[in-house]
């Protein structure tokens, strides 16, 4: 990181006007010392490769998202077979993290909305031919609902007994709500050196500044749970245009974006992201990484709307509580 960045943030809180957000307290989290014997199998970054390729028959690309799948069957039944709330969770398991660090979100994300433009292509040249590729389209963009569904739906289980990410999560929304906050802006706004902006700066940095928040608030648990958040006010917001539910899913993205980039912003240590959080807000506070993070969340926002509707078409919706 930058010698200059904590020397700033240092004179951002000493300067900071009183705020009505509480920052909670937070620890590291304690790792299960889980044996590797214990572990499940591991993904094959291959079928991600196969899964995303246009080039590759769809037959086969079909396959490879059920070899997806057929992994995180095996990783499921594991977790439902402990206690929830107690040792490793879902997310903590280390061939989970492994995969889900390789692209297997993100991946089966893509599958789902290139397919889906491509089927809306398909289906608009009225052809014969075209009929055949938006039904193998359908196939396709099935399978990878369905693997994002059963990657999404265990952030609901022993939610209620993670005190602390609730309160760490809730809070970092709250801050990236405040008008401060360069990603509440429209693209091309230039970032404005005000009071407003460095209270955000400031806040930002007392949350994330402390080790244990910072391991809590990059987890894949944490992650999911924004995008879990994000699904179901996209859903609300479909239902009625309520104010409370556009605001949700605004905090959710954003939280999404922010808390993937911090990560993986310290580079890798023996093959695993190391979280940093100062890259990530001095890029979000410089006019070019500000309208870069708001293209992403408008991105990730954009996504997760394709990624409901496609939960209500293949009857996902009720098990994630949208």
């Amino acid at each position: 990181s930058t010698p200059e960045i904590p020397r700033r943030i240092k004179h951002l809180k000493a300067k900071i006007r009183p705020s009505n957000i509480h920052v909670p307290k937070a620890k590291v989290p304690t790792r299960s010392d889980v044996s590797s014997t214990s572990t499940g199998p591991a993904g094959d970054p291959k079928w991600l490769l196969t899964a995303k390729s246009p080039g590759e028959p769809v037959s086969a690309r079909i396959a490879a998202v059920n070899q997806v799948g057929g992994w995180l069957q095996s990783h499921l039944e594991r977790a439902i077979r402990k206690t929830p709330g107690e040792s490793e969770w879902f997310f903590e398991d280390k061939e989970v993290v492994a995969y889900l660090d390789a692209g297997l979100y993100g991946s089966m994300l893509d599958v789902l909305t290139h397919t889906v433009w491509s089927i809306i292509d398909a289906e608009q040249k009225g052809t014969e031919e075209g009929a055949l590729k938006a039904k193998a389209g359908a196939d396709l963009s099935g399978a990878a609902a369905g693997v994002l569904h059963n990657l999404i739906h265990p952030s609901l289980r022993a939610w209620n007994t993670r005190g602390q990410t609730q309160a760490l999560l809730m809070t970092l929304q709250q801050v990236l709500q405040m008008p401060g906050c360069p990603l509440m802006h429209e693209k091309g706004v230039k970032v404005q050196q005000s009071d407003e902006v460095r209270q955000f700066t400031a806040l930002a940095a007392k949350i994330l500044s402390n080790p244990g928040a910072l391991a809590v608030l990059t987890g894949h648990h944490t992650i999911a749970r924004a995008r879990l958040q994000l699904l179901r006010a996209i859903v609300q917001r479909g239902k009625e245009e309520d104010e409370k539910a556009k605001a949700q899913s605004q905090q959710s993205a954003m939280a999404v974006v922010l808390l993937q980039r911090c990560r993986v912003a310290g580079g890798y240590v023996d093959g695993a992201p190391a979280p940093a959080w100062e890259p990530v807000l001095d890029r979000l506070l410089d006019d070019e990484g500000a309208d870069e993070m708001r293209a992403e969340a408008v991105a990730v926002f954009e996504q997760h709307n394709l990624l409901a509707s496609a939960f209500v078409k293949f009857g996902f919706e009720g098990s994630v509580g949208l």
